[in-house]
């Protein structure tokens, strides 16, 4: 395909075109992750994948929107299943009253990998690292993954020791996010950012804990993500 994709995302791609054509409406996030036997999380990492790449689209908060959007992913998956293409059952595009048959119009409940603790010093990698997931009625963006925190760096964010938080991936920070910050590639740091003439000042919310400097001409900042939300300890 010109539409670059790797294995498990034409794997993906493949099962949504499948679920569709069997049941004449699109599959929810469940069912997909059941056709391919894997966590409804790795899913999410999958399909997040493939929207980026405009292969496939969905409505947030409708259970039953996703949809292939890329025509050569479409033509791929038609010369795989030519039992169907040849039924002419599934032309890419669904109306409103093409869903009414299975419209369970609902928000999906956001399903978020957990890391391990902030103060890991390797750079994170979201689905190789997570053994847990957080599941939530709230929505958060796709790729979105939790961390536990460890220490008081944070406090007076009313983020305390043994809290999760939730990290929305992004490379850039505007003055005063709160981001998970690597350091010469060695300490993941929970700070607030701020960029300073020729410095960035990583902040922290403790009156009794200094601010990081980091001289990007000496030092490597790497922003892996910026706090989205908190989950309190129980």
């Amino acid at each position: 395909m010109a539409t670059r994709l790797s294995p498990k995302q034409e794997e993906t791609a493949e099962v949504i075109y499948k679920l569709t054509n069997q049941h004449n409406y699109p599959p929810t996030l469940d069912e997909i992750a059941a056709e391919m036997g894997i966590t409804k999380g790795t899913l999410q990492y999958h399909m997040s994948a493939l929207r980026k790449k405009e292969a496939v689209s969905w409505n947030t908060g409708s259970a039953r929107s996703v949809q292939i959007c890329d025509d050569e992913v479409m033509l791929h998956c038609q010369e795989k299943f030519p039992e169907i293409s040849k039924s002419q059952k599934f032309h890419g595009k669904f109306d409103k009253r093409s869903l009414e048959a299975g419209a369970e119009f609902q928000v999906e409940r956001s399903q978020i990998p957990i890391l391990g603790k902030i103060a890991a010093g390797a750079p994170l990698d979201v689905m190789d690292r997570a053994n847990d997931f957080l599941e939530l009625d709230t929505y958060f963006p796709d790729g979105c993954y939790a961390l536990k925190v460890k220490g008081e760096s944070m406090i007076d964010a009313l983020i305390s020791d043994g809290d999760l938080v939730l990290i929305e991936p992004r490379e850039a920070a505007r003055n005063g996010e709160i981001v998970v910050a690597l350091v010469n590639d060695e300490a993941a740091t929970l700070k607030r950012y701020f960029k300073e003439d020729a410095r960035v000042r990583l902040q922290p919310e403790n009156p009794t804990m200094n601010p990081i400097f980091i001289d990007p001409r000496q030092d490597d900042l790497k922003i892996q993500g910026i706090v989205k939300g908190v989950v309190r300890k129980t």
